[in-house]
């Protein structure tokens, strides 16, 4: 092609393709992490139907806070997605406007704020996620006392619970598990643990643990069955035998949200049956009723499971969610 050919074919094309950006409609959802609770998949289903782009994002719950904190009087981001305690907090921080999305009406009266500053879009439990292959030869671990044993020394992972909310979670929930009436005995479990603990992981690890680079996270249940799964590898998800931890997943809209109606009708979808089925194929389960097929149905644990399964309360817990994060920079992160 002659030079001035090209330059007429490169005008032509950018005429064409400047139209469609242009026209490209953008909703930013902070902690948008595509290998937590299939938001990858959820945001690929939401483009192809309506051409809406919901970009990753990897920041975790307590940074999503802090981030809206920082950007009050200028928000970038539209819609918000946290663990339960967290999204709570920044509820009373009044960083999220008032909405009740399409279904509301639905959602059981605890997930949910009355006045729609938050609400659930579905529920984890915490587990225990074991690549058996990486464990080479141990055996697996059936709870969380097992994780204390030596043998396990520098296999084990959970999240840092200053940033990621399934770690906060567990920091939080562990001393309820454990029958302690304060945060005492979570505290001294978590001590004893750190001997066993490969690091405090800020970044999602999920590809670590498909690797085997990770034999042991304590995770989201949904995580581990989608490994197992989805991604076939070889992956065992345990729910502690001394109980576990329920974890409503929770969203909001953002006060002063930049694409405020386009983030209403993403919220809307994302409480219908298409989403919650997509969210529920990563092994979370759906807030809103939806019929779910006997195959996969069939891989998800028997409620038999979670018949231990602490449901501790949100305002609870972010009453003392400073407390525990200053708890365990100190008695933890800061002891190694």
């Amino acid at each position: 092609m002659k030079p001035n050919r090209i330059v007429k074919f490169l005008a032509a094309a950018l005429l064409v393709a400047v139209p469609v950006l242009a026209a490209q409609t953008t909703v930013i959802q902070y902690d948008c992490i595509p290998n937590y609770a299939n938001w990858g998949g959820v945001t690929k289903a939401y483009q192809q139907k309506t051409g809406v782009v919901v970009p990753p994002d990897m920041k975790g719950s307590s940074p999503s806070m802090a981030a809206l904190e920082a950007e009050r009087n200028n928000p970038k981001a539209d819609c918000v997605y946290y663990s339960g305690a967290i999204g709570y907090q920044a509820a009373t921080k009044g960083l999220h406007d008032h909405y009740k999305p399409k279904g509301w009406d639905k959602i059981p009266a605890g997930l949910k704020d009355p006045n729609g500053a938050w609400w659930t879009v579905h529920t984890g439990h915490i587990a225990i996620l074991v690549n058996t292959a990486a464990l080479k030869g141990k055996p697996i671990p059936r709870s969380f006392a097992d994780l204390l044993n030596p043998i396990y020394k520098g296999m084990v992972v959970y999240d840092d619970p200053r940033f990621n909310g399934t770690g906060f979670t567990f920091v939080a929930g562990i001393s309820s598990v454990l029958g302690g009436k304060d945060l005492t005995a979570g505290f001294d479990y978590l001590k004893k643990l750190d001997a066993n603990i490969l690091k405090y992981n800020k970044d999602n690890i999920y590809n670590e643990l498909l690797r085997g680079e990770v034999p042991i996270w304590i995770n989201a249940d949904g995580n581990g069955l989608k490994a197992k799964h989805v991604d076939k590898g070889s992956i065992e998800v345990v729910i502690p035998a001394e109980g576990t931890i329920t974890m409503p997943l929770v969203m909001a809209l953002v006060k002063g949200a930049p694409h405020k109606e386009e983030a209403r009708k993403y919220l809307d979808w994302l409480l219908g049956s298409e989403a919650q089925s997509l969210m529920a194929e990563s092994f979370f389960q759906p807030v809103m009723p939806v019929k779910l097929s006997p195959e996969l149905q069939a891989k998800f644990p028997p409620k038999s499971a979670y018949a231990k399964a602490k449901v501790i309360p949100l305002d609870r817990m972010a009453a003392q969610a400073d407390e525990i994060k200053k708890r365990w920079e100190k008695e933890i992160d800061g002891g190694r």
